[in-house]
């Protein structure tokens, strides 16, 4: 299995925001690909935990795109929804990022 890369993660982004929820950007297997569109849906749709969890950089990357399409508001939202995970699973460097675009 690849590296899912920040080009990879932002693609799939890219392409949510399009519509096209089937895009598998190159390199990323489709399985991965998908995860992270119904990840995307999760935070940007229905706001309700996905029960994954991303890495970090995804995590990063997704919320400060979000932050520079939308609004502090929207990432603030999106990194709430995210947070009830990270919490329950203890994930602290995830939790850190979080807090970031929470505390704006």
């Amino acid at each position: 299995m690849s590296k899912i890369t920040e080009e990879m993660i932002l693609a799939c982004y890219e392409a949510f925001r399009a519509g096209n929820l089937n895009h598998e950007p190159k390199g990323m297997n489709g399985t991965s690909a998908k995860m992270t569109m119904r990840w995307l849906d999760s935070i940007l749709n229905t706001r309700k935990s996905y029960n994954r969890s991303g890495s970090c950089m995804q995590y990063r990357v997704i919320l400060e795109r979000i932050r520079q399409d939308y609004d502090s508001q929207r990432a603030k939202e999106a990194a709430l929804v995210l947070m009830e995970y990270c919490e329950q699973h203890n994930k602290q460097s995830h939790i850190m990022i979080l807090e970031r675009f929470i505390n704006i």
